[in-house]
Formats: C-alpha cells, structure tokens, sequence
C-alpha cells in the first residue's frame, strides 16, 4: 500500500432497517448479524466469525453478515478471503456502501488502485455523505496521478467534516503536491489542531519540508509516523531516501535491505536499493537489485539509468549501450533531462565506434 493509504474497514452495525431485500430478515439472523458486530469490536474474531455464520445459516441472504466474515478475515490478516466475502456480501446486496468501501480496501492492499476508485465511487454514489469513502476516493486519485481530482473530493469532505483531522491532513497532502506549499502548512496545522497524534498529518508534514529542503525535519516527522501503528512501507521507504538524501548511506542501506525482505513485490523498494548500492560503489548489488524491479516493473526508466551506470563503471560498454537504447525509447517526458544526456552518450560512442 500507499504511505498514506490505510485500509479503510467500516464496522456495520446492523439493524432491520438495513434489510433490503422485498421480505422481512429473519430476527434471530438479525440479532446474531449484532452480536457478531459486539464480539469484532472487542477483538474477539472466533466469537465474531461464529455469530456471523450462524446468522448466515438462519438467513443466507443477509448480506452484512457477509460484509462481517471480510472484516473477521481483515483482521486475520487474510486479504483474499476478505475479499471474496465483501464480493459475495455485494451479490446479496449491491447497495450496501460499507461492503464497497471494505472491497476498495481489500483491492487497495493488492494494489489494485483503480478497481479499488470504482468501489469507493459505487459506496459513494450509494451516500454521498460516506466520509470514509470520500476520503478514500481522493487518496487514490492522488495515488493515481490525479491531484487536482482529489483535491476537490476533500474541499468537499472538509466542507461536509471539518471536524475530521485526517481529511486535513489528506487536503495537506494534495496541496504539497500541487505546490501550494502555504496552504498545505495551513491544512497540517489544522488537522494537528484537532489531533496532535495523527500519523497523517506527520506525513502530511514530512512532505512539506521535504520539498522545502529541510530533511532533518521531514526524517523527525517520518520517525513520528514509523513509530505508530499506522506506518506503511512507503514511510518506510520514504525514510530511508531521506537518509540516503543526507548522506546516511548505510543506514539506508540497511532500512532499505529490511524494506525489500518485508516487501519483496514492490518495485520501488528494489530501485531505491540498486541506487543505494550504486552510491556505496556495490556495483554488482546495484545490478541485481535493478535486475529485480525490472522484472517486476519492465517500463521502469529510472531503474534502466541505475543499471547503465553499473554496466558502464564495470566497463561493460555494449550492454551499457543496450541499457541506454532502452532508456530513451521508454523515457517519460518528465526525464527530458536524462534523456538527453542518455543520448549525448550514444552519440559519443557511436562515433568512437566509427572512428575505431
């Protein structure tokens, strides 16, 4: 997941009122569906999954006992099944918002970001007034490249909630990275205002000083969010550049070593080990950890550059070139720069090559 993103689990409690179907729930199936809830909010999962069941046996078609079953399998750390019961609590009944809201949560975890936007716009759609999915929908715009979207979803939410400090500390987020600097400090500020604690709005702050160029500080507000029960591999993995930033080289090194055995999947994690390695003149690290996020990302220019680098300081010029090649033909227009200079090196050797 996200470095902000965190699994957005709605308890249900259920009531007849939320019976949708055209007969009457069966009330023993009712009141288990409400002690299953009692039972999850204690912590007590066996308890939780038993009251879920039996309710589902007294009337299969209670769909928030479906909806229950994925959150007992949420908290077993079992996303799979988690997901296939929010699916099936959807088949029973799809107007139930928190079953989408729990799926996006579940899709969110296998990095599924845009069928996890589709189910957090569908719980929306449902209600409107579903803060958590509306805060949802603007995290995983944002994630998605869309900031400007997802700044508009939480001028609504903090409209709608301004009590909510983590909508704050989102709206902080988006607006550093649309580099309104001065209005993010005031959205931080405010979220802090309500809840000094919120490891949100650490991160929030974290990014802000981070472009402004003070990496002592942002690395102090990160520690604020590592040290929390809230912190996600992307603190982590923020953490660990910052210190590599500031010339903390084997200290990222080993934050970045633990990241890539607790992420093995995530590409990102690999390249910033590759670029470590490279730093500390590890050149064969650097190449297979490159190797590594190639393979799980094969368009990944920046991981590309890193390998060329290696490639050419162990003299080996014409997988070097091939590096390169690859390089510009896959190069975003962000990296203009790089691309340039990638070019200006073909060149170089091309002619050498004539000459020789």
């Amino acid at each position: 997941m996200s470095r902000w993103l965190k699994p957005w689990v709605a308890l249900l409690v259920a009531t007849a009122g939320c019976a949708t179907a055209p007969r009457r729930m069966q009330p023993r199936a009712l009141s288990l569906q409400a002690s299953g809830v009692e039972a999850l909010g204690r912590g007590e999962l066996d308890r939780a999954a038993g009251h879920f069941a039996l309710a589902l046996e007294f009337e299969p078609r209670l769909a928030e006992a479906e909806n229950g079953m994925g959150l007992v399998a949420v908290r077993r750390g079992d996303w799979p099944r988690a997901e296939e019961r929010f699916r099936a609590a959807l088949a029973l009944n799809e107007e139930l918002a928190e079953a989408h809201l729990n799926l996006a949560s579940a899709l969110v975890h296998r990095d599924a970001e845009e069928d996890a936007l589709g189910e957090a716009r569908a719980a929306l759609a449902i209600d409107p007034g579903y803060a958590d999915a509306r805060l949802l929908t603007a995290e995983l715009l944002l994630r998605l490249g869309r900031p400007n979207d997802a700044r508009w979803e939480l001028e609504k939410l903090c409209a709608a909630a301004p009590e909510r400090a983590d909508a704050h500390a989102a709206n902080a987020l988006v607006l550093v990275r649309l580099g309104r600097t001065a209005a993010a400090e005031q959205e931080a500020r405010r979220a802090l205002a309500l809840d000094a604690d919120l490891p949100a709005a650490h991160r929030a702050r974290a990014e802000i000083l981070r472009r402004a160029g003070d990496l002592d500080g942002a690395s102090r507000e990160l520690d604020v969010v590592i040290a929390s029960s809230a912190a996600a591999i992307d603190d982590r993995l923020t953490h660990a550049t910052i210190g590599a930033a500031r010339g903390s080289w084997s200290e990222a090194a080993r934050e970045l070593a633990a990241l890539a055995e607790a992420a093995p999947r995530r590409a990102e994690v690999h390249f910033a080990v590759a670029f470590v390695a490279l730093a500390r003149g590890e050149l064969d690290a650097a190449l297979r950890a490159a190797d590594t996020a190639l393979k799980l990302r094969p368009r990944y220019p920046e991981a590309r550059l890193v390998r060329a680098d290696a490639l050419d300081r162990l003299g080996r010029d014409g997988e070097m070139r091939r590096e390169l090649e690859r390089f510009v033909a896959e190069a975003p227009p962000a990296m203009a720069a790089e691309r340039a200079r990638a070019e200006r090196v073909l060149h170089a050797q091309r002619t050498v090559l004539e000459i020789k």
